[in-house]
Formats: structure tokens, sequence, C-alpha cells
């Protein structure tokens, strides 16, 4: 998560969307009053090597801001001044995100056919519709601009277009790959996965209906 007094934006870190590989590359415009949560040590150590600012200020009085903060307890700690920001995060189809937390959590040679077992009865029980903490306060929309996983390269340069202050913002993102390399091939072709799945292909179906309706994801 981070927020800029400067730039008036606050990121909400959603999970398995690139988000890492984001925040490095929106550091390099931060200040030293801007608040910047941290990250994994290896991350932070590649972030101070590129020479960009690293956590900082994320203590406020007795509450911390984390990484993968929410929506609602980011601007119960901000206050009245949540309002004020413009509120950015990252928005990737559902069902590719839940195969990616799969595979994160589970190994590159997990059995993609516990799938739904790990999801509905398991583990991952506790990720299914997660993401939905950084996008919703109580069900409404809490985000003012989605960046798309699947169309970085035409919304990171549209927000450079708007905001000329993250000028070569989309050249530094994809010089990183923070987490990658994790998935296995197989797992690619989203229709063929959840047509074995479809309990589960329902139910994110139902988690992410805003995603699903407003954004044009599909399998």
């Amino acid at each position: 998560m981070i927020l800029s007094d400067k730039y008036r934006f606050i990121f909400l870190k959603a999970r398995k969307v690139a988000g890492t590989s984001f925040e490095m590359a929106l550091s390099k415009y931060l200040t030293a009053s801007d608040i910047i949560t941290p990250i994994s040590p290896d991350d932070e150590n590649k972030r101070k090597e590129l020479g960009f600012r690293g956590a900082q200020n994320y203590v406020k009085g007795d509450r911390e801001l984390s990484n993968h903060i929410s929506a609602k307890a980011c601007r119960q700690i901000i206050g009245k001044d949540w309002c004020k920001y413009e509120k950015i995060s990252i928005v990737r189809n559902p069902w590719d995100v839940a195969l990616s937390l799969f595979y994160y959590k589970q190994g590159p040679d997990a059995d993609l056919s516990t799938l739904s077992q790990w999801y509905l009865e398991g583990e991952g029980a506790r990720f299914l519709g997660l993401n939905n903490q950084q996008y919703f306060i109580d069900g409404r929309l809490a985000v003012d601009r989605f960046l798309r996983f699947e169309y970085f390269k035409y919304d990171i340069l549209k927000l450079e277009e708007e905001r000329p202050e993250f000028s070569g913002l989309y050249e530094v993102f994809k010089g990183l790959s923070a987490k990658a390399g994790i998935r296995h091939e197989k797992s690619r072709d989203l229709r063929e996965v959840y047509d074995s799945h479809p309990i589960l292909m329902e139910k994110i179906k139902q988690l992410h209906s805003y995603e699903i309706d407003r954004l044009g994801y599909s399998l």
C-alpha cells in the first residue's frame, strides 16, 4: 500500500496482480513524507538497489498500515482526508487470480485436480473473494481507477498521460518482475481448467460480479 500526499493518490494492493512490481515502480516517484508499507526482505533489497524509496511512515499512532490493508481499514486510519486522494488498484481476471494464488501457495507442481478441494474445503477458502477488501467498502466501490493486469501497458500509459508526474512509470514497471515463474503452463487455458471445477467456477463468478459485469472478464 502506498499513500502520496504530494501526488494525492492511494495505491490499494490486491493479491496476485503484479502489485509488488507496481508498487516498487511507484516508489521511484515518492517523497520522504509519503507512506510506503513494507514488502518482503528480498523485494525491499531490490528496491534499495534500484535507488527507490523503501518502507517508511507506515505507523500512525498505535495503528500500522500493512501491505495488503483493506480499503475500509485504510480509510479508518486516514480519516477525513480519505476523499482527497485518488484510489488506485490493479484488477485481473478473477478466475486467473484464483489459479495464480493456488500455485503460489501450493507450489509449481501442485495437482490441479485438487483446486476445488483446496478452495472449497481447505486452506484456500479464506482467500476466496479476498481482493474485494481492496476494491470495496461495505459493498460500495472504493477504487477510483483500476489498472487492468491484462492491459498494463495501455492503462499505465494512460495514467502517465493524465498524470504527467508519473512519466516513465511503464518503462520502470516492465523492467520489474518481483514474483514470476511460479505457475504451471497447463493452467493457462481457463475454460479448460474450470470445466473440471464447475462449483468453484460459479462461486468465483458470484464473488466477483463487478469485475465480470463491468470490466468484461470471462473464461
